[in-house]
């Protein structure tokens, strides 16, 4: 089966009145004062009206996401899947079996369920600290991310499990300042959390791909370094080999869904697939991860949410949102004209960065590094050439009044 878009094989329910809320809020209606039955929304020459209700009215729900579906000229299936997870981002998780049915056993199901979980919670430590051996530390900013994550039905076809991973709502968007003296300044908002989570999950199960798979020999110590500062983890691989060493499963697939109300780099894997063969080679990562101590070198990664530069100066400033010691934090990247360009480009573009370098505490206690060893996108090196039908668009941007 290949891989397809998630508004084809999800069934399409009802999302509650307050999603329908954010995603017209979000997407540019603006309420109107309420009346005696409830207010009426507005975008363009539109107008839909939204009762006030304490309760759940499927009925009213699917007429008002009716005429949503009109004014945006989308089909009433996609629309409603856009809106319930406007705010989700989707980890669909396929175990497929050789004969291709559609049932697997219930032992094989227990595993891929309880290790599935394993990975997102490993994802949530590495999101807050690269760690090659995470021995049980697990973070309690990552196990706040898997306590929220729920489990959605599962759907037609081999083995899925779809995985929900809400995402906050985001304070401040993208926009340039004025300039001051000379000074051109934009800046974004920070990425959140859960979302790091997930796409820390995503470019973790790459890196295993690339790092550790795909090489014709077994990984080493030196090659782990490089998946490590991608998320990868001694609990990860080990959790990853159960559900490959699993006899009903022949390969195991994540396609990942983008929550659209925060912009996700189009550089983010939409699929990872991994057949079962690899398990051996994942194990003896495990192994590895386990005896040595591979550690990161004194890097750091996230999203540039601020540029600065001034009018005639060799350098420009980027800012990246991170997590330094357990705290997050921004930390400035000082860059040359050129490099920092470059960095413009990534900010449009929503790419995650690594960095490394010397991080120095400069006035106002703002974090610096001043001359980076390194300073790129953390998927530079991740983007496999597609196989035909392995990577997809699954959940396209909604254009305004499309």
């Amino acid at each position: 089966m290949l891989l397809t878009d998630v508004n084809e094989i999800v069934e399409p329910r009802t999302p509650t009145l307050s999603q329908v809320q954010d995603f017209m809020e979000c997407e540019g209606w603006v309420p109107q004062p309420p009346g005696t039955a409830g207010r009426m929304w507005i975008k363009n020459r539109a107008r839909i009206g939204v009762p006030e209700t304490t309760g759940e009215d499927s009925n009213l729900v699917r007429g008002i996401i009716e005429r949503i579906a009109r004014f945006e000229r989308k089909d009433l299936r996609f629309i409603t899947n856009y809106i319930r997870y406007y705010r989700t981002d989707v980890a669909l998780l396929r175990a497929a079996r050789d004969d291709q049915t559609e049932t697997i056993s219930l032992d094989a199901a227990s595993t891929v369920i309880s290790n599935a979980r394993t990975i997102l919670r490993a994802s949530g430590t590495t999101a807050w600290s690269e760690r090659s051996n995470i021995s049980g530390n697990y973070s309690r900013q990552g196990d706040e991310v898997v306590e929220r994550a729920r489990m959605d039905h599962t759907v037609h076809g081999p083995f899925m499990i779809p995985v929900l991973v809400p995402l906050p709502h985001v304070e401040g968007l993208a926009a340039p300042l004025p300039d001051v003296e000379g000074e051109q300044l934009f800046r974004a908002a920070a990425e959140p959390f859960a979302r790091r989570v997930t796409r820390t999950l995503a470019q973790s199960l790459v890196a295993v791909n690339e790092v550790i798979i795909q090489p014709e020999r077994m990984p080493t110590a030196r090659d782990l370094h490089t998946a490590v500062e991608r998320g990868v983890s001694r609990e990860f691989c080990s959790a990853l080999t159960r559900i490959l060493e699993e006899p009903s499963v022949a390969e195991f697939t994540a396609q990942f869904q983008w929550a659209p109300a925060v912009q996700a780099s189009a550089t983010i894997p939409k699929a990872v697939e991994i057949e079962a063969t690899a398990a051996g080679k994942v194990k003896r990562a495990a192994e590895i991860l386990k005896e040595r101590r591979v550690e990161p070198r004194s890097t750091f990664s996230g999203v540039i949410v601020e540029l600065r530069h001034v009018r005639e100066d060799p350098y420009g400033l980027v800012t990246v949102s991170t997590i330094r010691h357990g705290r997050s934090c921004e930390i400035r990247v000082r860059l040359s004209y050129d490099a920092y360009q470059e960095a413009v480009t990534w900010h449009r573009d929503r790419r995650a960065v690594i960095v490394q370098g010397s991080v120095r505490e400069g006035p106002g206690r703002r974090l610096i590094v001043d001359a980076p060893e390194r300073c790129r996108p953390i998927d530079e090196n991740f983007l496999p050439e597609p196989r035909q039908g392995q990577v997809i668009q699954l959940h396209p941007h909604l254009p305004p009044g499309s």
